[in-house]
Formats: C-alpha cells, structure tokens, sequence
C-alpha cells in the first residue's frame, strides 16, 4: 500500500498517530468514494525515551483517569481545551459498528477466559503437570492478540479475508480492513472521514445478513458459500443500503463511556488512535507522555453507531415488500421498517419484535430454531415447578386467603394474593399448562385429543446419557468405576443432542414462546410471595419449600419431592439452553461438541460473576447439570450406558396444517378423498 507524502505539521492541524502501518502513516480509508485524497495523519512531536519508539507514545493510567475526569467543553471547566478537545481538533463524529464491536468484546472475553486457565496451570505445574510446549506457544499468541486491538474476532476475519481475498496475516500488515473495536480505517484517521468507504460498507453489511440468518461460525463447511450469497444479496441490492445507510449512519449520537458501560465496546478502544500501540502500552504507567496530547477516542466523545444487522435486517424487509431505493416515500418506509425491526413502534404486535431464526437447512435435516428452544426452556422450568405442585398451591393459598383460614393482616403478601384471586380469568388454567406441557414433553394429563410428544422422554435420557458416559470416561479414575466400559464419542455426544434440539424446536412453535413469558412471570412472583415472612410464619415455616410441603401434605393429597423437582427444573433449564446456544456445534459436521479441557480440569475453571447457567451455560455446567438430573431421578448406571449408545434418529416432519372439518365435508360430498397428511389427493400441483 503507497504511503501518501507526509505534511509539515500545522499547529491548526491536530496530530494523528504514527506507525500504525509500519510505515510511518495510517493507510486512508479504503476504496472511499469521496474523489478526494483523504487527509494525511501527521506525526505529533514526542519526547524520545530510550527504548520506547516516538511513535509508540502512550498516557499512563493516571492520564487517563484525569482526562476521564475533566468535563466537557462548555462546563464549568474555565479552559474548555481539554484532552477531548484539542485546538483545530476533531468536528466530525466517528461511526462505529456497534454489533460488531460487540462481538469483538465477547471474542477478547473467550481469549482472557482461555489465558487466565493457561496461566493457572502454569502457576500450579506442581499439581497439574504444567504447560506443554504447544499450549506455552498458544498463551504467547493470546496474549499478544489481546495486547494489540487488531481484531480477533474469527468471524470478522472470514468475512474481510474472503471479501478482499486475501489472508488475514496480508490484511494485517497492509492494515487493511482492520475493524479496531468496531472502528474502521476512515475512522481511524484524525480528521475523521465523512463517512465508510465502499469496501467497509460492503464489509460492514455483509456480516450483517450473515448475523441476520445465524451464520456466524467460521468452521462450517459451507461459510464461504454463505458470505458469497450475502455479498450478491448485497450488490444486487446496494441502492437499498446505501439509503439506508445514509439515513442512520449520523442518526444515533452517543458517548463512548455509555456504550462501554453497557458492556457493548471494550474499554480498551480509549485511545486506540491516539496514542496508538499497543494496549498495555498506552495504558501502562510506565510509558512516556506528554499531557498536552490528546487521547482519541476518549471516554467523553460522541459518536454515532449504526448496527448492520439491523440495517441488513431492514434492507431485506424492504426488499420483500417490493420496495425500491427510489420509491418516493424511501424515507418513510425505511423509518417505519427501522421502527418495526427493532420493536420501538408503540403498540405493535408481538410478531414485529425482531426474532431472527437460523437457517440450518443445509446443515441439518430438520430445522433447529434457538429461540424455540428458548421458549421451551422456560416452560420445562415450570413443569417441574407444577410437578412439585407450585402453581397448586398458590391457588390453594389463595382459596384461604378468601375463606379467611390464612393470619394476614394488611401489606405485600394480601395485596398479591387479592390481586390474583381478581385476575383469575387473565391467567392460563391449569388445563391449558397440561395441554402444553403434553405437547412439548409428552406429559400426562392434557386434552387426549392434542398430540402428545411421544419422543421427548426417550431423546432426552439418551442426550444427558451420553453427555454423561462421555464426561466419565476422560478420567481414568471415574471410568474403572463404572462396571461396564463405556466408549462414547464427540459424533454421539453431536447426534443424540441434535434429535432432542429439532425434536424440542419441531414442537416448540406456537403459543410456546408467549406463555413461556406468562409462565416465567408467575413462577417470579411465586418465589416473591412464597418466601415473605409474613407468609411463612402463618405456615411456620422457614422457608418457601417448607410453605409448599406443607400446604401439599395438609390441603392437597400428600407431600411431594421438592428437592428433585427443583434440581431437575434447574439442571434441564441448563441442558435446553446449552443445546439453544449451541445449534451451529450440533449440526457442524466437525469440530468437538464438547471442550474436554473444560471436564478434566474444572478446577482451572476461572469463576465468572456474570455467568448464569440458565443464560450461557458452559460446558462443564452441561456435564454437571446432566449428572445432576441423572442424580437425582435416580437413572442406574446400565441405564445410562443403554441410553447414551446411538440409535436411528426419528422420523420428524413438519407438523402438518390440520383442514377444518367442514372443508373435509365438502370435499368427500364432491368424491374427492384425503391422503394421510389431510390433502386432497389426485389433485393437481398436490402431488
């Protein structure tokens, strides 16, 4: 790439960081369309160090915290020059990729998660063995990956790689197409571009369709396939874009910090221009600084994001309502799409909120949609809660509340309980949960006349089963307990998981997601006014599973086994959401299932205080929430070694649109008859 002819400096002009090419310049924006040159960054004057590059100049941490601290310009600062906002400095927001940037952040999570259990087994070597050659060779990597701001996101890289065809060490080099916490090269230079160029528009909004239809997994045999499809999609297209583009690209101003207090940039971006370098660098103490040099981007900058998934997701909304880049009303029905993707239209309908389902087609045989699995995660939570006679008794403590047999006297606990005897005929009945709970897992107790999932049970033994076997028999110790050997593979692990997910997400349709949030309500107020005091103490009871045992022994029949009901909601809560989450593992031909590093070594595990189970489950919170439920319904080892050995997947077809009785009437009265799926047969274009 040819480096433009440096400038003198200009005091009018504010000073861009150096050598961030190798060659002294940052490359201008790619393939900008703007016929002009972009401006030439201009070295800003150091002090030389010995050992430390002038261009590799970096604020320590105390700079930055007194330049996060000063206010804004028009404060009630005196001098409003502040760091944020230097002579002749900067008049143009950057446009950052705000989905990308958050999938550049999760990425350095995976890195830091994966560096500090290196880093632990090389502290307890004495134990553990210490680190091999090949893993001493991978933390070196991932720590000078996460020292630079070079992006490590493998999605990302795919899809610039493929896009500029070339590999990514070449991108690297040439800095070319390098989207730094979500900041492209036009963003990147000081003063900012007008806008992205061609090449990071294409970019940009082709990682949007691939996020828009779930392929975001660089391993599959079909990616680059599928980022070719994206990139025609977005040519054959590129009017709709560039519309859409230029209506939202300046249209959400916000500052930095709010965006890295929302956990969506890395705080690292802070200074990523200027000073540049690397990223221990700029913020060590250490580093040589000078306080008059600005810190760009800072905490207190605004600049204006834009999600190309959601612009993705509005251009093909567009696009399938025939809808053209020089309709006269482009701008009206791009607002109104925007609005409707993003569900901020007061008072629309649950089917405008933007649910995206993966398109797995060529993956699987049967289509698995995450949020399915989603909904029916929520609804085997309340399964096992109705099991254990929670709904039950709410409404048998109600029914005393009313026959005044409850010692209540005004506060929380009665105004809940009036208002639930009130909106009796809002909730679903008891009924109507049985009705699902047999549709989705075969449970009894639902109308005879609605299909049941006679699948379910045996799926679901034989997925936790071979989770299981597998899990024993990394350790030589646990598999010389078992009585039988077992010999589970990753491919068994794979296929017993994708049975239960299309299983789960075949039935999972519906009304499921809807009362999944009605049910997770209610189970949220149970717990509230379960473990009041108030409540308890006219129960004397110590705690909310004391309040239900007691209510099931002394109104409703019998006491039930609390603890295996509430283990069992949780653990199958765990396994449900780890196969959502891991759709793209499951119908991968390759690559492990299951991370064995996470199994054998739990210990190095770095504990996470953000990490819910029931949200992102890891891999070892599978392992454990599947021996957990073995545990506790009291699953024998045979059984499990019966159950976690393979077996044909079952038939699974779409459900089938049942005809209404009175079209079946008509049909047979004009001698046409129905084959098995409910259509008339023998008549054209139904064959």
């Amino acid at each position: 790439m040819a480096t433009q002819p440096k400038k003198p400096a200009s005091k009018a002009v504010v000073a861009a960081p150096a050598a961030r090419n190798g060659k002294g310049t940052r490359p201008a924006a790619n393939g900008h369309r703007d016929a002009k040159p972009a401006p030439v960054p201009v070295r800003r004057a150091t002090t030389k160090t010995p050992g430390v590059p002038p261009a590799r100049s970096t604020l320590p941490a105390a700079a930055l915290a007194a330049e996060a601290d000063r206010p804004p310009a028009g404060g009630s600062a005196a001098n409003p020059l502040t760091l944020a906002n230097p002579p002749g400095g900067r008049t143009m927001k950057r446009i950052l990729l705000i989905d990308l940037s958050q999938r550049e952040l999760q990425e350095r999570a995976k890195l830091k998660i994966r560096r500090d259990r290196l880093e632990a087994v090389r502290r307890t070597e004495d134990s553990s063995g210490g680190l091999s050659t090949a893993q001493e060779a991978e933390l070196e990597r991932i720590a000078a990956a996460l020292d630079s701001d070079v992006p490590v996101d493998p999605f990302y890289q795919a899809v610039a790689c493929s896009i500029a065809r070339k590999p990514w060490d070449e991108l690297v080099n040439d800095r070319d197409y390098l989207l730094e916490h979500g900041l492209f090269g036009s963003q990147q230079i000081e003063p900012t571009q007008k806008g992205l160029g061609t090449h990071e528009q294409e970019i940009a909004f082709v990682s949007g369709l691939l996020e828009l239809d779930n392929i975001t997994q660089p391993t599959i045999p079909s990616f680059i396939k599928k980022i070719t499809e994206a990139q025609g999609e977005y040519r054959q297209h590129i009017a709709l874009f560039d519309a859409a583009y230029e209506t939202f690209s300046r249209r959400f101003e916000v500052t930095l910090h709010s965006q890295v207090d929302q956990g969506l940039i890395d705080a690292d971006v802070v200074g990523c221009v200027q000073p540049g370098g690397s990223i221990s660098g700029r913020h060590g103490t250490a580093a040589p600084t000078s306080f008059n040099s600005p810190v760009i981007p800072s905490l207190k900058d605004r600049i204006s994001v834009i999600s190309a998934r959601n612009i993705a997701a509005v251009v093909r909304k567009l696009v399938n309502d025939n809808v053209s880049a020089d309709d006269p009303w482009i701008s009206s029905r791009l607002e109104s799409a925007y609005n409707m993707q993003t569900g901020v239209v007061s008072g629309a309908p649950p089917s405008a909120m933007e649910i995206m389902l993966p398109d797995l087609e060529e993956a699987v045989d049967i289509e698995i949609q995450a949020e399915n699995l989603q909904a029916v995660q929520a609804i085997y939570f309340a399964y096992q809660l109705e099991e254990m006679r929670m709904f039950q008794v709410v409404e048998r403590i109600v029914e005393l509340f009313r026959q005044g047999l409850l010692p209540l006297g005004r506060g929380a606990v009665g105004d809940y309980l009036f208002n639930y005897y009130k909106k009796a005929s809002e909730r679903i009945t008891e009924g109507e949960r049985r009705d699902l709970y047999m549709r989705l897992f075969g449970a009894p107790g639902g109308n005879p006349s609605n299909e049941p999932n006679r699948d379910f049970n045996e799926l679901w033994l034989r997925f936790i089963s071979a989770v299981s076997s597998f899990s024993r028999q990394l350790t030589v110790e646990r598999m010389l307990r078992n009585s039988v050997p077992m010999a589970v593979s990753q491919e068994q692990v794979r296929k017993a998981g994708r049975d239960l997910g299309a299983n789960l997400s075949r039935n999972g349709y519906g009304i499921a997601y809807f009362a999944a949030t009605d049910l997770q309500q209610s189970i949220l107020e149970f717990r509230d006014v379960l473990q009041n005091p108030e409540l308890r103490n006219a129960f004397g009871a110590r705690d909310m599973w004391q309040v239900i045992d007691q209510v099931n022994v002394n109104y409703l029949g019998g006491a039930r086994n609390t603890h295996r009901y509430r283990t069992q909601s949780r653990a199958g809560a765990v396994i449900i959401r780890w196969i959502a989450n891991n759709v793209q593992r499951l119908a991968s031909v390759g690559g492990p299932v299951i991370q064995i590093e996470q199994i054998v070594n739990p210990q190095l595990r770095v504990a996470n205080g953000n990490n819910n189970p029931t949200v992102d489950p890891t891999d070892w919170d599978l392992v454990n929430a599947c021996e957990q439920w073995l545990a506790v319904g009291g699953v024998q080892d045979a059984s499990i070694e019966q159950y976690s050995q393979p077996i044909e997947a079952p038939t699974m077809t779409s459900r089938p649109i049942e005809m209404p009785q009175m079209a079946r009437d008509m049909l047979n009265g004009m001698g046409v008859s129905l084959n098995g799926s409910g259509l008339p047969a023998g008549m054209p274009g139904l064959q």
